[in-house]
């Protein structure tokens, strides 16, 4: 823990190791317990969080509680409980829970168990119920157990023990499942019924915590295990010897711990340990210290136990004066708290004739109010029916209404639905119209590509085969030279006559499939100079000509703008198919344009857009003055041919 104040760690950890470290001195060194205390105190003020804030004084109404400054601890205890109230969380529950428990022990230390039981059944035990927190309630069990064992209700304090000692029974590692064993034995000891059952329960009981202690000699359950050890061997074995040891290693162990209250008790049993074997003037001595050091605590019950066994012991000794002197004073006290408990009866019973006589007053304005009720009742019937005829009327009139209303709305839905239809309509034989235009656009395409192949490319070709099997030049150089040339133009006319027929319909397009023509449309212009990267994955449209078609139709005009109209060096095209969906990228590097002025830039790009709302697509163009343009086109494969276009 001081490592983690040493570290960079969190604040809240540092708190929290300060908080541990607080606990370890409490019953060490009063002075480091305070001062690790209000340590985590401070830092929790400078973090302001309700939370933290809240836990930090429940630690330091802690340290108060267990050094006996009552009423600082309740003070502390109170803050802590306000701050707790108004958070749900299961950390700030829980410790509501250990507040309310803490309030109703610093009560019992103030003379007041009633309070300390009240507060354990009514406040602290359902929260930890509630948010099923089933050791911490264990706890809680285990101090129920005490209090009913102090005012001599043994059967309730074994149950409330045996409970605790159940839910610990998967929790041995616990120092508070030792004590719920060693509260079973307690209640058996007071109950005096040492039957061999019994005596085999309670050494049962007294081996499982020796068992659980012994390898944790600093453990704070070994006060308790000292006191009913002993107390077995007084009571039940009758080894005055090996009680007294009990009795005496418990004292040690109380002063290393500075547990003052336990050594009290551990002195006390001493006291009943030799006035039983007739040794009075030890007795008398262990009195004595009992009598002196209970004057810290102001438990008058304590102090009445210590007072009668100085009268019994005084007058065992032959001290008849004393014993008498004595018993006045353990008289006086009685008497003080019999006082106090006839004021609480007394309270309770003034509390009872006053929620009678308020009773009374109820039953008499009861019948009064069922005279008044009487005389109401044939005004209240009229009431109704006037009520029931209004109400008659106002559902005609609303009925009325909405049948209006639903005219009005069936008319209007009626109209809306013709209005729709006539849209359906004219976008359906707008499709049409399109669709065929599209259609007579291709095949005249395809067409004139063939008229020209097999037509005008096949007459160039038999005139460039007859110049070359029939020169009719003079061997002249000059003449041979035009030859020359004559044939080369052929083969450019030749050539530039395929381009432009392969651009109407090429023909791999329709023999090899959309790929193939993609790929010597790109290689064809990359003989121009210009660089085109064709990149495809997964793209098969071979089933649907006509979708081919159009995408070949749409990338030719795309790469065909960068080339022309944006004067690009550089040309990136991406057809990538995947799931039914197709997603064609053309980016180059060329001048750019303003997406936002597109007027006059020609019919291109509008039937790029038209291409590409007959496929039921997305087109996204990005371009940048001087950077270049990236067109990002997206449809699907699987849809109809349902187009938005306009």
């Amino acid at each position: 823990m001081k490592n983690v104040l040493k570290s960079d760690a969190s604040e809240r950890k540092k708190i929290s190791a300060l908080q541990d470290l607080s606990d370890h001195w409490l019953y060490i060194d009063s002075a480091k317990s305070m001062g690790f205390a209000q340590d985590a105190f401070k830092r929790s003020v400078r973090l302001k969080e309700p939370l933290t804030l809240a836990i930090a004084h429940y630690y330091v109404a802690g340290v108060y509680m267990e050094h006996y400054n009552l009423s600082e601890a309740r003070r502390a205890f109170e803050k802590a409980k306000a701050l707790l109230e108004t958070d749900t969380s299961h950390n700030a529950q829980r410790y509501l829970a250990r507040v309310w428990h803490n309030i109703g022990a610093i009560s019992q230390r103030e003379d007041d168990t009633e309070t300390f039981l009240r507060l354990l059944i009514e406040k602290a035990c359902p929260i930890l119920e509630r948010i099923g927190d089933s050791l911490l309630l264990a706890n809680n069990y285990y101090d129920i157990g005490n209090v009913f064992a102090d005012i001599k209700q043994y059967d309730k304090a074994y149950s409330y023990f045996q409970r605790a000692a159940l839910i610990f029974a998967d929790h041995h590692e616990y120092a508070d499942a030792v004590n719920s064993h060693l509260g079973i034995v307690k209640a058996l000891l007071y109950q005096e019924d040492f039957s061999p059952a019994n005596r085999e329960r309670m050494q049962a009981h007294l081996n499982f915590a020796y068992k659980q202690l012994k390898d944790y000699p600093q453990a704070y359950p070994w006060t308790n295990y000292y006191v009913l050890a002993g107390m077995y061997q007084q009571y039940v074995e009758k080894n005055f010897d090996r009680a007294l040891k009990n009795f005496n290693e418990g004292i040690t162990f109380a002063n290393q711990r500075q547990e003052a209250y336990n050594r009290i008790e551990l002195l006390n049993r001493k006291y009943y340990l030799y006035f039983e074997n007739q040794q009075y003037d030890k007795a008398k001595e262990m009195a004595y210290r009992v009598y002196n050091e209970n004057k810290a605590f102001p438990l008058s019950r304590n102090k009445l136990i210590s007072l009668r066994n100085l009268v019994n012991v005084e007058e065992a000794v032959g001290n008849k004066a004393k014993a008498f002197a004595l018993l006045k004073e353990y008289l006086a006290l009685a008497d003080t708290v019999n006082e106090k408990q006839t004021n609480v009866k007394i309270n309770l019973i003034e509390k009872k004739y006053e929620d009678a006589k308020k009773e009374k007053e109820i039953v008499s304005l009861k019948a009064e109010n069922e005279l008044n009720s009487a005389a109401l009742k044939y005004n209240k019937t009229m009431l109704v029916f006037i009520c029931i005829v209004l109400g008659c009327l106002l559902i005609l009139l609303g009925l009325g209404y909405l049948l209006y209303r639903n005219k009005q709305r069936l008319a209007k839905q009626q109209c809306d639905l013709h209005e729709e239809q006539l849209q359906r309509m004219q976008k359906e034989q707008q499709i049409r119209f399109f669709n065929a235009m599209l259609q007579g656009q291709e095949q005249e395409r395809k067409r004139l590509a063939s008229d020209l192949h097999d037509g005008l490319g096949g007459l160039l070709s038999n005139v460039k085969l007859l110049l070359s099997k029939n020169p009719c030049v003079s061997p002249e150089p000059q003449a041979q030279e035009q030859h020359r040339i004559i044939l080369n133009k052929l083969d450019v006319a030749v050539n530039e006559l395929r381009r432009i027929a392969r651009n109407m319909m090429p023909e791999t397009l329709l023999r090899f499939g959309l790929v193939t023509a993609l790929r010597d449309f790109c290689e064809d212009l990359e003989r121009s100079g210009i660089s085109i990267s064709l990149q495809t994955y997964g793209f098969s449209l071979e089933d649907d000509k006509d979708r081919q078609i159009m995408v070949y139709r749409i990338l030719q005009e795309l790469i065909n703008n960068a080339v022309r109209h944006a004067g690009a060096n550089t040309i990136l095209v991406q057809c990538i198919q995947n799931d039914g969906k197709v997603f064609i990228t053309v980016e180059d590097d060329g001048c750019g344009f303003d997406t936002d002025d597109q007027q006059g830039k020609g019919v291109g790009l509008h039937n790029v857009k038209n291409r590409v709302a007959y496929l039921n697509g997305q087109l996204d163009i990005q371009s940048e003055k001087n950077v270049g343009t990236t067109i990002n086109i997206e449809f699907n494969v699987n849809k109809a041919y349902i187009p938005t276009y306009r």
